[in-house]
């Protein structure tokens, strides 16, 4: 079964993520990972707290991004996985998908303007332009929306 990783950063773009989602799986069955990835806090202030609570926060915090897109797809019956990594963001998008097999990375529309164009507008943008510089047959695919 082909498996789609679904990266949401913005709890706000839940429905257009789940609508998303829920028609593409209209066309094709797949396993569906929703994914967070949260940038991890700077050394001066992770000091402070242990492993296991930096482990915890991020947890938390990424699940709490997640939720209102599960909430979405749990109503329309969609199954799906959820993650939450802590990285850089394009890189851990890609390293994720990379590690469930090549798994297609289902994106925004392709970015438009000048920042777009040397990689500092989204995060789609971001793991596309890796994505180019890194392009071998074992890449995962890049979808947009």
């Amino acid at each position: 079964m082909k498996e789609l990783v679904v990266p949401v950063g913005d709890p706000d773009d839940a429905s257009r993520i789940a609508e998303l989602i829920v028609a593409r799986l209209r066309s094709e069955p797949a396993r569906v990972h929703l994914l967070n990835v949260q940038r991890p806090l700077p050394k001066h202030i992770s000091q402070f707290f242990s492993r296991a609570d930096l482990s915890d926060l991020h947890r938390e915090t990424g699940m709490r991004a997640l939720e209102p897109v599960t909430a979405l797809l749990d109503r329309a019956g969609v199954k799906h996985e959820d993650h939450v990594m802590v990285g850089k963001p394009a890189e851990s998008i890609v390293q994720f998908a990379e590690g469930h097999g090549g798994a297609e990375i289902v994106l925004d529309d392709e970015p438009q303007g000048v920042l777009a164009v040397f990689g500092l507008g989204s995060i789609g943008s971001q793991v596309r332009r890796l994505l180019m510089r890194h392009h071998t047959a074992d890449m995962p695919p890049v979808s947009s929306a």
